[in-house]
């Protein structure tokens, strides 16, 4: 699939984000002491400096001698924050800052912080305070709009769905009572005939009519592909019953074995090097290349926490191919005695049986009793964060395909295709 890597969006930058919205999203604050800040990358610092600076004059107003000390808290944060920029990084910057109450008691706030390069660009800069921080703008950094129709026309069973990021659906099947061909002869056959391509002509209009209300609703429809055995799409193509404006979408028209739903995905496999940036297709390429690796043995693959990581800290490790739905974590564990420090591994649903443990720990290296956890990291994050500092390329797959499935169930939800071949 030819496309630009710079218009394809950091995998690792959108896992982080969707953690970073579930952590933001359980924040509640009181009366208005959550601050929102979207910047974008015309924007300014010193504007916003400014903006912020204005805003503690304003928030001197506030009536609440608590509310205005947290308001004015998250302003001065977020000012501190910003300091650490020169320039507005390309898609900009959100920043949140807020007096989260730690018991539901008024008092008992605590200031955090949180800083997001978003996945695409912020358009709009946005100051906004209240109970709870302003979420929604990220989340649509996080939607994927671009979507492609998908059209199976089977003179018995034909298909409509559509492809949007990393999710195929199937939105609509269609069964004809067309009859099979009549072996009679003379006028009877002909009358037939003429029955069976009228009610050829009657079904592929009932499929247009259905496809024009489905796929006139979708605003960013980049293109639409059609398939199907014989002549059935040729047909329906040429009927010109598809509404002109889905007509001038059409990509591509290619003979497929069988109808229905089932050749929705030997469409999708068809014609997959005309699409563009969609997450499903890149997915299947990824494995598909991996898988490849594995069943010739050529050794340029590997599989496993262990394996990973150790190949990754020798910057070994040309793509990183994780699972999104990988539930392990590292946890850094650290003395404030000596500064020993180790990293452990648990699963999700083992985190505070590790955590009791180490608590009851004494420091491996001084026997000292202030060995503690200082960390819990997102495997994905772990992994990814080496990745990066080493130039290693990052796909972080869904379970949408089956070799999204086959990644997690069969081979634990960490692979890697090798710079080279390494020996341990």
């Amino acid at each position: 699939m030819n496309q630009e890597p710079s218009k394809r969006r950091n995998d690792l930058q959108v896992y982080k984000t969707k953690k970073s919205l579930e952590e933001l999203k359980s924040k509640k604050g009181f009366h208005t002491e959550l601050i929102s800040l979207y910047i974008p990358h015309d924007r300014k610092l010193s504007d916003v400096t400014n903006y912020l600076k204005n805003e503690v004059s304003e928030s001197q107003n506030i009536k609440s001698k608590l509310t205005r000390k947290n308001v004015l808290d998250g302003i001065s944060t977020l000012l501190g924050m910003l300091k650490n920029y020169k320039d507005v990084p390309e898609n900009g910057i959100v920043m949140f800052a807020g007096a989260i109450p730690q018991n539901n008691t008024p008092g008992t706030e605590k200031m955090e912080k949180w800083i997001i390069n978003p996945p695409e660009k912020i358009q709009t800069f946005r100051y906004h305070c209240a109970s709870e921080f302003l979420l929604w703008p990220l989340e649509e950094t996080l939607e994927t709009k671009e979507t492609y129709g998908l059209l199976v026309i089977g003179r018995k069973e034909s298909a409509v769905g559509y492809l949007r990021g990393s999710h195929m659906e199937v939105i609509r099947e269609f069964t004809s009572n067309i009859h099979g061909k009549f072996r009679a002869g003379g006028q009877s056959q002909r009358r037939f005939e003429r029955l069976i391509e009228e009610g050829e002509r009657s079904f592929y209009r009932h499929i247009s009519s259905e496809v024009n209300e489905i796929f006139l609703r979708i605003e960013e429809l980049k293109g639409i592909f059609i398939g199907g055995p014989g002549p059935s799409k040729e047909k329906f193509v040429a009927d010109e019953s598809l509404d002109y404006r889905l007509r001038e979408k059409i990509l591509e028209v290619v003979d497929l074995g069988y109808g229905g739903s089932e050749g929705l995905r030997a469409l999708v496999d068809k014609v997959q090097d005309k699409m563009e940036n969609v997450k499903y297709v890149e997915e299947k390429q990824i494995m598909q290349r991996f898988m490849k690796e594995i069943t010739s043995d050529t050794g340029m693959a590997i599989y496993g926490l262990d394996e990973v990581e150790k190949a990754l800290k020798m910057a070994a490790i040309d793509t990183l191919i994780l699972s999104e739905n990988v539930e392990l974590y590292k946890i850094r564990g650290e003395c404030s005695n000596c500064n020993y420090e180790e990293y452990r591994t648990s699963k999700k649903a083992h985190l505070d049986d590790m955590n009791d443990q180490i608590q009851n720990e004494d420091c491996p290296n001084c026997n000292s009793n202030s060995f503690a956890i200082t960390e819990v990291i997102p495997i994905i994050e772990y992994l990814g964060d080496i990745a990066e500092k080493v130039g290693t390329e990052v796909e972080i797959l869904s379970t949408e395909t089956e070799e999204g499935v086959t990644l997690l169930k069969t081979f634990g939800g960490i692979v890697a295709i090798l710079r080279y071949k390494i020996g341990y």
